[in-house]
């Protein structure tokens, strides 16, 4: 069955992948589900339902029962969810937890809705938007019985907020008096600007209006803890479960395995399907083992899922692409992320503004598509909203002849700016995963084409976020990547970009940039209460941004994230970094 995907993405498919399947042929892989919920227990057709580029738009319905395997490479980062902010962690938090909103979205009309989670519905605010309020739904309960109550949020979000454990999200800290906050275990006295009345209503008062407050609560921060109940690092290791799954048992760098939480009702739950009984993540696994297991599927790995930070090696890509079998259980992941390089304003070099518009002209694009998988799994990137935001606008202000870099013109604006090229010298850091890698040495050798020397700092998959979110650690460039489910500049520009968010921990705006009139502008876009109207600024400032180039955007990736044979209602999740949702995927045969 055709899907409904649109006609120019599934072009654009159609056309990347003819591209790398004549290549291969001759050349012989970090802020919120299940669209059906809880009321559909047939999660999809009865067969597997395809793009127009032939692959799987959503694989068979799946029944309820048995164990999905997940394979991966690295671990998560964190499950404590006040500490984990890439794509994949955040993935699995949706089994283990819930948030007071979240998202349901639908892989054949591609709409995605938010929706009350935790809560009854999307909440309530006052005229200006700086005060919102919730419901809790009835019949919510941790994993031992206990009732979940407005109380234990507003303790979890007072937790978050603890300098020693806020390397997470950070939109909830727009609360009222949250940057300032000592958190709950310095100050137990808790914020005024959230307040319980009772055990099922929560008010939020925040510093400055916000109109999208409620897609905020959809993060993971935003997941309740039993009041007073948890010590600093318990969740990291023995996590509380609120979502329809509970930790049985957890090696670091192993395995996590979940089994059902029995006090999770599913009438309350809009969000996950949750079929299976059991799910069993499976670390550090080389990740040409991977390819080849996902590809041959055979035994307990026609139950299996590739990770989300796994996606297929590009030598494993012809493969697929020439086997119609093989696609129709191969997702094609949604582009909901920009990688790029982030350029440290704070060293001396990278200080100079036209140093930094220079690299920016010297990055060869189509370069880094190659190291990526080709043209079938990337496209070029320029600017730093997503294509699906409303009101964008698609730039290139560093334009070169099909992208593919002028290092000529950088080496002259270098020095130009009053530098010797030959004697610059940088330290990238890049993510211990081989995609990450090949992209880091595709720009290391556009770089060298200019006549700048790069030497690479891989630091390990599962720790990378952490520590390149130090600013003390942090050296002149990295390769970077920053995905959004909520459509709007709020996430994907203000957590980048902002000065005044700046972190000696949990920091995401990894180029350390502080421009006060940009800061300025953040500010008065944020006051802007018209969402279309809010839009458009956020449209006029990501061009504002790159005149200031504190980063080179590279591309936007498509990747192939593949599935067994036996795992049904696997789709791309827009809300899921685009991933495969894991709380949506069963077996289409338990028994089998």
């Amino acid at each position: 069955m055709k899907s409904t995907r649109s006609k120019a993405l599934g072009a654009l498919l159609i056309a990347g992948a003819l591209a790398l399947g004549a290549c291969s042929n001759g050349a012989g892989d970090g802020n919120g589900n299940g669209s059906t919920g809880s009321g559909d227990d047939s999660g999809g057709e009865s067969e597997v339902t395809l793009t127009e580029a032939g692959f799987a738009l959503r694989t068979p319905a799946a029944s309820p029962g048995g164990t999905v395997t997940v394979l991966g490479a690295v671990d998560f980062s964190h499950l404590d969810p006040t500490m984990g902010n890439d794509g994949n962690v955040n993935n699995f938090y949706h089994l283990i937890y819930r948030h007071l909103t979240n998202y349901v979205y639908d892989p054949e009309t591609e709409e995605m809705t938010l929706v009350g989670d935790l809560a009854e519905d999307l909440g309530t605010s006052n005229e200006d938007a700086t005060v919102w309020t919730f419901t809790l739904r009835e019949g919510l309960r941790y994993e031992d019985g206990t009732p979940i109550t407005s109380h234990d949020l507003k303790y979890a979000l007072e937790r978050s907020m603890d300098p020693g454990l806020a390397i997470g999200s950070d939109l909830h800290m727009v609360i009222d008096g949250a940057r300032e906050y000592a958190g709950i275990y310095d100050a137990p006295e808790g914020l005024d600007s959230i307040s319980t009345p009772d055990d099922r209503t929560i008010e939020f008062t925040l510093e400055r209006p916000l109109a999208d407050f409620n897609a905020v609560a959809a993060n993971p921060p935003f997941t309740p803890f039993p009041d007073g109940e948890v010590d600093v690092e318990q969740i990291d290791v023995q996590p509380i479960a609120s979502g329809p799954y509970r930790v049985e048992s957890y090696e670091r760098g192993s395995h996590v395995s979940l089994v059902r939480n029995e006090e999770w009702d599913p009438e309350t739950d809009p969000i996950r399907a949750a079929q299976p009984d059991a799910f069993e993540f499976v670390f550090g696994l080389d990740p040409n083992t991977i390819d080849q297991r996902a590809l041959t599927g055979q035994g307990d790995d026609r139950n299996a899922v590739i990770s989300s930070t796994n996606p297929l090696l590009p030598a494993s890509l012809g493969r697929v692409l020439d086997d119609e079998t093989l696609r129709e259980r191969t997702i094609q992941i949604l582009p909901t992320c920009t990688t790029f390089l982030t350029l440290n304003t704070t060293k001396d070099v990278m200080s100079d503004l036209t140093v930094r518009q220079a690299l920016n002209y010297a990055i060869d694009r189509q370069s880094v598509i190659t190291a990526t998988g080709g043209p079938a799994v990337a496209e070029v990137a320029t600017e730093m909203l997503l294509p699906t935001v409303p009101g964008r606008e698609e730039f290139d202000l560093y334009p070169t002849d099909n992208s593919e870099g002028d290092p000529e013109l950088a080496r002259s604006m270098i020095e130009e700016a009053g530098y010797d090229v030959d004697e610059l010298s940088f330290v990238m850091d890049v993510r211990g995963i081989p995609k990450w890698q090949a992209q880091a040495e595709a720009v290391q050798q556009s770089l060298q084409a200019a006549g700048i020397s790069v030497e690479l700092n891989v630091i390990d998959g599962a720790t990378y976020y952490e520590a390149i979110g130090t600013p003390a650690q942090q050296n002149d460039m990295a390769i970077y990547g920053w995905c959004g489910s909520w459509l709007s500049g709020t996430p994907l520009l203000t957590p980048l970009f902002d000065g005044t968010r700046i972190s000696e921990s949990g920091n995401t705006n990894m180029s350390q940039f502080d421009e006060p009139e940009i800061n300025d502008r953040f500010r008065e876009i944020e006051m802007i209460t018209d969402i279309d109207e809010q839009n458009a600024a956020y449209a006029e400032l990501n061009r504002e941004i790159m005149e200031h180039a504190p980063v080179v955007p590279l591309v936007r990736e498509t990747p192939l994230q593949m599935v067994g044979e036996n795992v049904g209602d696997a789709y791309a999740h827009a809300a899921r970094t685009g991933y495969i949702d894991y709380a949506s995927v069963g077996l289409i045969d338990p028994e089998g």
